[in-house]
């Protein structure tokens, strides 16, 4: 009996075992669409699946992916039962001989550099002990012998403290470079540690015995894409040429190899929940704050971020010392001046400043600009115990000044409006690695039938600045972001389209054209002072001239003024303003010039002003 009850449950189990198996599964990355903060993965799998249930295992998978976004999808003849995700904490990082080893050297050059400062400091005062004390002799006075010899000694004496203090920081320079080296190498070290990675079990059923196709999808934080353009104006008769580029950047642990890349325009970030409205109660010595929406999750700073490192009982400058972006493996090494440059990641705000011997530092990174002060830490330096910082599982060191290199690619293009969003589907595979660098994808490029015309206040500036507008910007599908600006090839600095206003025509400002002569002089001439009775009057001519050198006709704004007064007693009388449009209010003079190849206009503008003559008044 006992022999068939064991049998029976072998059977069972048996039987379990061959209705639900585990079946781990080779997946790739196919799709990707990248909003502007966080991107949505499409891993596909292919998979041999009997009748029943099967729980296919999906491993190795980012550990940054949102495990409340996954999702899966298959064949028509497949049912999703149920889907859980997990992470593997089991690769964590390791302190090796190396490492120990590094750290060991790290102690022992702080240990150098804090004795050769204090030799240094030694010798100093030595210096200015014996400088103090150049009297000789007293009131008594000395012979030749005694000055001789004193003269000898001080001289000798401030020569040897002279060459040990240039040793001293030839060696401090030597040591510094190497700290440096050695935090480069820790830092490179901890990179090449397992970082963990994350597992979906994806329980699902079948009625036979078939091949089918699995998609897993998840969305990850860690990546995104910024818009720019180049606007290229070759000249004013002839259309803009605008591109339209992003930068795509992405920093998930996964290489993104050959994949069908989408951009959009939407953001999982930010709550699709509409507002509600709470009863707005009025009562007596109430205090009522304004409601906010708070379902949207603000971007963190995103950019570069530089700055300098000190000792906060010394005040100098710490090289060496290594900044990590919180929970990632993006760092930096500040240099021999204590300055460091970090290119923060998306999705992440919190910086980690570490120094062996001295209190870790977080801060929150809300600027461009962070200076630290790290402090000594109060434990003894053989007590100092290493560990990541912020869930940081190694650092990949890109150096203090380096610069991100971009990868240009001119990608044909296909353009989807959707309901709340645009998608620009890149249609040739494409591949962004998990580097957190920005890649150039230059996805259209526009002929713009775009007005120019020039504008200039020859009062502040001599130059005359080409403004070009486009009609009907919203046909374009743009989006805010910065831009590059050439004009007849000559690039021209850069700007910002801000495209959240409701115009129908956008204004660019293109730079200044040095083919348009403008110039603003005082005609002394006509220019004078007078006293009548008890008031005094000056009156002042200005000569405006503007001539443009270019081949074909231009259209051209200028402004300039005429002072407004602010008291009674101070009277302004317009005389000659060459038929400029005057606004009254602000005494500002518009004209509308047309100016044909080669032609040259002179505008006169003239007042007079009387006051009192007891009081001072500065006219220009």
């Amino acid at each position: 009996m006992k022999q068939l009850l064991t049998l029976l449950f072998v059977g069972l189990l048996g039987q379990a075992t061959f209705s639900q198996t585990e079946k781990s599964v080779e997946s790739k990355i196919k799709n990707v669409t990248v909003y502007q903060q966080g991107a949505e993965i499409s891993r596909v799998a292919s998979v041999n699946l009997k009748k029943g249930k099967t729980t296919l295992l999906f491993k190795g998978l980012s550990s940054k992916l949102n495990a409340k976004s996954v999702r899966a999808q298959g064949n028509k003849n497949l049912m999703i039962v149920s889907i859980s995700h997990s992470i593997d904490y089991l690769n964590k990082m390791k302190v090796s001989a190396e490492i120990e080893a590094l750290e060991n050297r790290h102690l022992a050059i702080k240990d150098s550099l804090t004795m050769i400062d204090g030799i240094t400091k030694v010798y100093l005062q030595e210096k200015e002990m014996i400088l103090a004390n150049k009297k000789i002799g007293g009131d008594s006075g000395v012979n030749i012998n005694e000055l001789q010899n004193a003269a000898s000694f001080f001289r000798s004496r401030l020569m040897e403290i002279e060459e040990k203090t240039k040793q001293l920081d030839k060696q401090e320079y030597q040591l510094k470079l190497s700290l440096i080296g050695i935090s480069k190498q820790l830092m490179e070290l901890n990179s090449q540690s397992d970082v963990p990675t994350s597992m979906v079990k994806l329980v699902v059923s079948t009625k036979e015995d078939m091949k089918h196709i699995v998609d897993l999808k998840y969305i990850i934080n860690q990546a995104g894409w910024t818009p720019n353009y180049d606007i290229r104006i070759a000249d004013v008769n002839e259309p803009m040429n605008l591109f339209y580029k992003a930068k795509v950047y992405q920093n998930s642990d996964e290489d993104w190899n050959n994949v069908n890349m989408i951009l959009s325009t939407g953001n999982p970030n930010i709550s699709n929940y509409k507002p509600e409205l709470n009863t707005y109660y009025l009562t007596f010595n109430n205090f009522y704050k304004r409601p906010q929406h708070t379902n949207y999750n603000p971007t963190p700073y995103a950019g570069w971020v530089y700055g300098r490192i000190t000792d906060a009982d010394t005040g100098e400058a710490l090289p060496g010392v290594t900044i990590v972006a919180q929970g990632t493996q993006h760092g930096t090494v500040s240099d021999m001046n204590g300055e460091y440059r970090i290119n923060m990641p998306a999705g992440n705000s919190i910086l980690v400043y570490s120094f062996i011997g001295m209190q870790t530092h977080v801060q929150r990174v809300n600027s461009g600009q962070i200076n630290v002060a790290l402090k000594n830490d109060a434990v003894e330096m053989d007590e100092v115990v290493v560990m990541g910082y912020g869930g940081s599982k190694g650092v990949k060191v890109r150096g203090a000044s380096s610069i991100a290199t971009t990868k240009k690619e001119h990608i044909p293009l296909a353009i989807e409006k959707r309901q709340t969003s645009t998608e620009f589907e890149i249609e040739i595979p494409y591949s962004i690695p998990s580097d957190n660098q920005p890649y150039d994808v230059t996805m259209v490029e526009y002929q713009v039938p775009a007005q120019y015309n020039y504008s200039a206040v020859p009062k502040l500036s001599d130059d005359a600045y080409l403004t070009a507008k486009i009609p009907d910007w919203t046909n374009y599908e743009m989006v805010s972001g910065p831009a590059n600006l050439f004009f007849q090839g000559i690039f021209q600095g850069d700007t910002y389209l801000d495209l959240k206003g409701f115009e129908d025509t956008l204004s660019i400002s293109v730079g200044r054209d040095k083919d348009i002569l403008i110039s603003r002089e005082i005609q002394k001439d006509y220019t004078r002072k007078s006293i009548i009775g008890t008031h005094r009057k000056e009156l002042k001519t200005w000569e405006i001239s503007i001539k443009n050198n270019k081949s074909t006709s231009v259209e051209l704004v200028l402004e300039d003024q005429i002072p407004i007064s602010k008291v009674d007693d101070i009277k302004v009388e317009q005389l000659e303003v060459s038929g400029a449009e005057v606004n009254e209010d602000d005494g500002k003079l518009t004209w509308k010039l047309k100016l044909e190849a080669k032609e040259k206009k002179v505008l006169i503008v003239k007042y007079e002003v009387k006051y009192p003559k007891n009081k001072k008044l500065i006219v220009e």
